[in-house]
């Protein structure tokens, strides 16, 4: 958002930054001589504006992530494509379908599904414009509960992995608008061609996605304050601008500001901002996930899988900390697959470093986190000589309930954009990806920057 603002024309801008690193959920570890991705991890189809600033500030490469490893139960890993499983899954449902029959339903779900999206919003790019009351009324349930209404139930075995296993919420939990905005057409389109095995559909990203940001920064010559939390906001008393507290070190310092652009999570928010009751009455309806990533050594134990991304679908109906998916980087950067994953990692040692993740409704302890995760490796990967290098707890998709979402309460708060000098972005007034959040800062951008007006940001 700085950046794109000093591409506005604005010329004093400041970002107060609580870490000691740019990047927020795009938290890049190195360890080994290698980037592990903590939050950010991945692209897909619909994310053209984060890879045109790839390109544009030369922040590394965009590699092909192989296909995951998918284990039904703790003994049973395979590989199998996507579709492949979501057959498995339809027939979970629906025990005399052959797989013949099934590959039809999926497929014709597919060409229903975008049909239906296209139908119910129109063709558009970037974000979701405000449906229409009607179509507010359709989605007013549950993404699975929308799926079943509308003979979609084909398309549950590719939300599981497309969905579900990044984090964005099971489709029996979520509102139907949460599927439908990250579900696109496109999307789902193209994650169902057919394609070569290096030319997959899911990217990764060789130097990392904190690298990206902090090129961004760098690059553009923005001014950033690193470890610098914000403790308080305070409104001027002709109303026309702020007062920003924030410690830098052990001193605590002021500076005033003509409009303020607010991106954590919202709710937590209210203990900083006094927002206007109005904004503080939608802010406050939010509520999350814990994702934690965990980076870890271990050895290879048994090795039953193909592939160095793996989803552990036995534990999806848990939300107990049971480790989800994993990630082995240097195989993933390396596109180390089949027979080729058993070739040894830097330095020639047989140690596996991953990334585990695990997800829990509330903010999980590290000793449950670790203890699940011991169990884990010891009785599902049947590895051994566990090292937990570090571990984030991610306050993780912050959403609305099914009944907040149908009522137009993310385009509610788009309306009160910009009425007190203040904007309001990030995941909480979105969705939680960094194509979303991006695609809506443009939006914002587009709608409110037609005038040159130069505030102290």
């Amino acid at each position: 958002m700085a950046y794109r603002l000093k591409e506005e024309g604005y010329t004093s801008v400041t970002v107060f930054e609580t870490n000691d690193y740019i990047g927020g959920k795009s938290k890049t570890l190195q360890h080994r001589g290698l980037p592990h991705d903590m939050g950010t991890a991945y692209t897909q189809p619909d994310y053209t504006e984060i890879y045109n600033l790839i390109t544009k500030f030369n922040a590394g490469t965009l590699l092909p992530m192989p296909e995951p490893d998918v284990w039904v139960s703790e003994d049973s890993p395979v590989f199998i494509s996507l579709l492949e499983n979501s057959i498995r899954i339809l027939q979970n449902l629906r025990p005399n379908v052959t797989t013949s029959v099934g590959t039809g339903i999926i497929l014709q779900n597919v060409m229903d599904y975008v049909a239906l999206h296209q139908k119910m919003f129109g063709i558009y790019k970037g974000v979701m414009p405000r449906p229409c009351p009607a179509v507010l009324s359709q989605v007013n349930m549950t993404f699975g509960e929308f799926l079943r209404i509308n003979n979609l139930e084909g398309l549950r075995g590719i939300l599981l992995a497309a969905q579900t296993i990044q984090g964005y919420g099971k489709v029996d939990e979520i509102s139907a608008l949460y599927g439908l905005i990250w579900t696109t057409p496109r999307f789902l389109i193209e994650v169902m061609k057919p394609v070569a095995p290096r030319d997959t559909v899911v990217k990764i990203l060789s130097k990392g996605f904190q690298f990206l940001w902090e090129e961004v920064a760098r690059q553009s010559n923005l001014k950033v304050k690193l470890s610098s939390p914000v403790k308080k906001v305070s409104r001027l008393k002709n109303g026309r601008g702020f007062y920003v507290k924030y410690r830098h070190g052990r001193r605590l310092r002021c500076e005033k500001f003509d409009f303020l652009i607010t991106s954590p999570m919202m709710k937590s928010m209210s203990d900083v901002i006094r927002f206007e009751p109005e904004v503080h009455e939608l802010f406050k309806k939010s509520f999350n996930y814990f994702y934690s990533a965990t980076l870890a050594d271990t050895d290879f134990g048994l090795r039953k899988g193909e592939h160095p991304r793996e989803h552990f679908v036995f534990n999806l109906n848990k939300n107990d900390a049971s480790v989800w998916g994993s990630r082995d980087s240097y195989s993933s950067l390396n596109f180390l697959v089949g027979e080729n994953y058993t070739v040894p990692n830097p330095g020639g040692q047989q140690i596996k470093t991953s990334v585990y993740y695990q997800l829990t409704k509330q903010k999980p302890k590290l000793k449950t986190l670790t203890r699940k995760l011991k169990y884990h490796v010891s009785n599902v990967e049947k590895s051994g000589n566990l090292t937990i290098i570090d571990r984030i707890r991610w306050p993780f998709f912050p959403r609305y309930s099914v009944s907040d979402m149908a009522s137009g309460i993310l385009w509610d708060i788009f309306d009160m954009q910009g009425k007190h000098n203040m904007w309001y972005i990030g995941s909480s007034v979105s969705f939680e990806s960094v194509m979303s959040v991006v695609e809506y800062n443009n939006l914002l951008l587009k709608q409110f920057c037609g005038t040159k007006n130069k505030y102290k940001t």
